[in-house]
């Protein structure tokens, strides 16, 4: 359960253990077999267990001892959130201390030292793909009137942290064993810092609020953002990672100061602006300022239209490099499938990248052209995204806009029909893109 009061829909006359042994023997039965289930958890911060309200730690004692009884061979956990609440010792209950957000863990962990420790919520850190607003965020809480969150990967609401902090926690707490970071991908509803909330306060007007989430490492159609690689620097050190943002199309900015992130997994980058060379640039695993220690920052790169590079380096060897340049009008139209090949079983679907690019082969990251698709085989729309939080366009159509030069086409196919599927999208003033699907 996320809770276990009103969200759950338990009807008054349910008979609350009842209903918990039942979805608990569900779902442990399902997937007590699945090598990658490696704790069960009972519920997410759960306002009446925690300080014990009504019953809440006979009613936890018991939804443990269900989930003990059908699996004993993993440890059991319960997701908290009210620091407070520790003089109850609901941990005693379970196997594991699991925390959201901050370090709200440190005095669960004080109390009990030998109970491992897992940040079940982490970061809530909000982004959109491919938008940046400067100037950079003074506080994590600081949100324009934009309707979009900058990619400086800055921000987060009041309850949250940006992922740096965790990264920086994890290695000066060496006993958590990990985190399970608010989210992977972008999601309906929840749109902080653009919700319902602040239209009943009357901060903006409801046609303002957001339709989905700005929480994911990626967006809402899975295409990945740039914390998405300040994750894999940090998570898969032995990976190269070389990644430059923002983009490098500021016109009306000449002259101003532009701040360059590097996300890398190297400990130093040198960056250069066509050519010249800006510095050199060093993380420092030692600082108490955690964006120091994980990224390297130009704070005050003077703009000029061009080529941005970065060349990163681990302990004084060259590991790779990145670039951004400048791009002009779209041309054409790139279509790039996650897969050559689907089955025709009516179910497989194909996943394919629409990006636009200027007649100099550079992706242009403001496009917002309408892409039309057109099938010719055996598949059919399955759905379109772009990753716009606030863009209303349906999900299934045979059209989309693209939104920071990007969309994503997703194609079904039509059981036992076994041929090529040709995919062709258009646009106005881009040369059409063409992508040949086998299904088998």
């Amino acid at each position: 359960f996320d809770k276990w009061d009103d969200k759950a829909d338990i009807l008054p006359e349910t008979d609350f253990y009842e209903f918990g042994e039942r979805n608990i023997r569900n779902f442990v039965m399902r997937d007590r077999n699945h090598p990658s289930v490696v704790i069960w958890s009972v519920g997410n911060e759960m306002r009446d267990v925690q300080p014990n309200i009504n019953g809440g730690l006979r009613k936890l004692q018991a939804m443990v001892g269900y989930v003990r009884k059908l699996d004993p061979t993993r440890p059991v956990t319960m997701a908290c959130d009210m620091m407070n609440t520790v003089r109850w010792r609901h941990f005693d209950y379970y196997d594991v201390h699991s925390w959201n957000y901050g370090r709200r863990y440190l005095p669960a962990r004080m109390a009990e030292p030998t109970k491992p420790v897992i940040i079940s919520e982490s970061a809530s850190t909000v982004s959109t793909r491919g938008f940046y607003e400067l100037p950079l965020p003074e506080k994590k809480t600081d949100f324009t009137n934009s309707l979009q969150v900058s990619s400086y990967d800055l921000n987060a609401p009041w309850w949250a942290e940006i992922s740096d902090e965790d990264f920086m926690w994890q290695e000066q707490d060496c006993y958590v064993c990990g985190e399970f970071v608010w989210t992977g991908f972008d999601y309906l509803g929840e749109p902080t810092p653009y919700a319902d909330y602040l239209a009943s306060e009357g901060k903006i007007t409801q046609q303002q609020v957001s339709r989905s989430s700005y929480f994911g490492i990626v967006d809402l159609c899975g295409i990945p953002k740039d914390r998405y690689y300040l994750y894999r620097s940090y998570w898969a050190p032995e990976k190269t990672t070389v990644h430059i943002l923002p983009h490098w199309n500021w016109e009306g900015s000449e002259g101003k100061a532009i701040p360059v992130f590097v996300y890398t997994n190297g400990d130093e980058a040198e960056l250069f602006l066509n050519g010249k060379s800006l510095g050199e640039k060093y993380k420092n695993p030692k600082s108490e300022i955690s964006t120091e220690r994980y990224r390297l920052m130009w704070h005050n790169v003077i703009y000029e239209p061009g080529e941005l590079k970065a060349i990163a380096y681990k302990e004084g060897n060259k590991i790779g490099e990145a670039v951004v340049k400048t791009a002009g009008e779209p041309a054409y139209l790139k279509l790039t499938p996650d897969r050559s090949k689907i089955a025709a079983t009516g179910e497989d679907l194909c996943y394919i990248l629409v990006e636009a690019f200027d007649k100099k082969n550079n992706p242009c990251p403001k496009a917002e052209n309408l892409v039309r698709f057109k099938i010719d085989g055996p598949a059919t729309i399955a759905g379109v995204g772009n990753g716009n939080p606030q863009s209303l366009e349906p999900f299934v159509a045979d059209y989309r806009k693209l939104f920071s030069g990007k969309a994503m086409l997703i194609i079904r196919s039509k059981a036992g029909e076994k041929r090529k599927i040709n995919v062709i999208a258009t646009g106005d003033g881009m040369k059409q893109a063409t992508v040949i699907i086998s299904s088998h």
